[in-house]
């Protein structure tokens, strides 16, 4: 084992309790410092990458799908009956593993037919370490619609 240098960085004692108890129910074997290290270097990397875009002023790439966006590297999951696929975003386009361009409806469709994607599609972004369904993305960007359209009524309404 190699040696490498640690500085320590200094949580609220509490916090750190229930991050270690926490982890223990959802994640036994995985100790706080190691969870805390992977979190900041996936942190840090995401950052990085927006820092770059915003210096580079090129636009990001990845595919639009109705008003949920999947950036370039985002993972996508369905399955039927007991086969498990899986597929990427690469660059503007959804690539599944045999190297096949797919859309999302293609993707959930491919051993049957007639399956809404929002549905069979589970996405994972780059930087996350769970899989969220598509249909709960895109209520999700729903609500913060909904939410944004009615700050800007109630903004128009008090002028």
């Amino acid at each position: 084992m190699e040696y490498e240098p640690r500085q320590a960085v200094y949580l609220p004692t509490c916090d750190f309790v229930d991050l270690e108890l926490h982890l223990m129910d959802t994640r036994p074997g995985v100790k706080p410092e190691a969870f805390v290290t992977e979190l900041v270097q996936r942190w840090l990397a995401v950052e990085m990458e927006r820092l770059a875009l915003r210096k580079n002023g090129t636009a990001m790439r990845g595919f639009q799908w109705k008003k949920v966006f999947l950036p370039d590297g985002t993972s996508l999951r369905t399955s039927y009956r007991d086969t498990i696929e899986f597929a990427k975003v690469v660059g503007d386009h959804i690539v599944s593993d045999d190297g096949t361009a797919l859309t999302p409806s293609l993707f959930a469709n491919r051993h049957t037919n007639g399956r809404n994607a929002w549905r069979f599609v589970w996405l994972r972004f780059p930087g996350d370490g769970y899989w969220v369904r598509a249909a709960n993305c895109r209520s999700r960007i729903d609500d913060q619609l909904r939410m944004r359209s009615k700050k800007i009524t109630k903004m128009y309404n008090s002028v």
